[in-house]
């Protein structure tokens, strides 16, 4: 006699790597050891877990160009780390496994924090210009998460906040410490201002920093926290410029101007994203 309430066969066979990648319990794993990891980085450049100094201030001094923020900037990696965090700890919460928003950033998100941990060991060598280009990957991996996830409609504020915050910021902060490790890099190397003094150039950089923060919050979701960070950096620039050395007051007046600019930015773009969103729904 046959059992006509036995459900659908269950598929079988091997395990491939794509079908496990694909479960949540994968996700999360590989999510939380590549945060792990950038948080074991983070406290060895900052020396928190040996005898050796600081190599992440060593490297990142204000005296090492004229992009460089004073030391006390690096107060905002806490709130990278702990923004970070609580994205690898609000994946695993079970309400949360299948929004489909946290699905989509996860690997994005790993490979930009696995990215951020070897930037960390790369610093911690003290070699500036591996630095820079491992920064520049670090910059390009943050854009690709939040790139996904603006792909991926969410209607929860906090699975907004907590899968865009971290990642926002980190990304606002890179960049700035990405133009800092290039121009750092050129002077180690000894590269000459041309045509123009090295202020000047300072300036354009400045500048062109600015313009690559607008193009972020233009495009990217996370502008308030992408704008914040920028404009802490910029901030930060300007005060290593004023009180510290090299001074370079044409660098200070323009990065104040830009931390503004970015700011006014960042809210007017994200009312008009609001905006937009709301035109939609109606």
């Amino acid at each position: 006699m046959s059992d006509d309430t036995a459900g659908p066969p269950v598929p079988t066979g091997p395990v491939t790597l794509s079908k496990a990648l694909a479960t949540d319990g994968v996700r999360r794993v590989v999510l939380t050891v590549s945060y792990l990891f950038c948080l074991v980085g983070a406290l060895a450049a900052f020396g928190v877990i040996d005898d050796q100094p600081p190599s992440l201030s060593a490297v990142l001094l204000p005296t090492a160009s004229l992009l460089a923020p004073a030391l006390e900037g690096d107060g905002l990696w806490w709130v990278v780390m702990v923004g970070l965090g609580i994205y690898a700890a609000w994946m695993w919460l079970p309400t949360n496994a299948d929004e489909a928003r946290g699905r989509a950033v996860a690997y994005p998100a790993s490979a930009a924090m696995g990215l951020l941990g070897v930037w960390f060991f790369v610093v911690r060598s003290g070699d500036i210009v591996i630095g820079a280009f491992a920064a520049l990957a670090v910059v390009a991996a943050l854009i690709r998460t939040l790139y996904v996830a603006d792909r991926v409609p969410s209607h929860h504020f906090l699975d907004r906040l907590f899968t865009q915050l971290g990642v926002a910021v980190t990304l606002g902060w890179m960049s700035v410490l990405t133009a800092d490790l290039f121009a750092a890099a050129l002077a180690a190397h000894h590269v000459r201002a041309i045509w123009i003094s090295a202020e000047t150039w300072g300036i354009l950089a400045t500048t062109a920093l600015l313009g690559f923060g607008m193009a972020l919050l233009r495009y990217l979701p996370g502008r308030l926290y992408i704008a914040s960070a920028m404009a802490w950096g910029f901030v930060w620039i300007a005060y290593a410029r004023v009180l510290g050395q090299p001074k370079a007051y044409g660098v200070a007046v323009v990065a104040l101007v830009s931390a503004l600019l970015v700011l006014i930015a960042g809210v007017a773009v994200f009312l008009w994203a609001r905006g937009r969103v709301r035109e939609r729904v109606s």
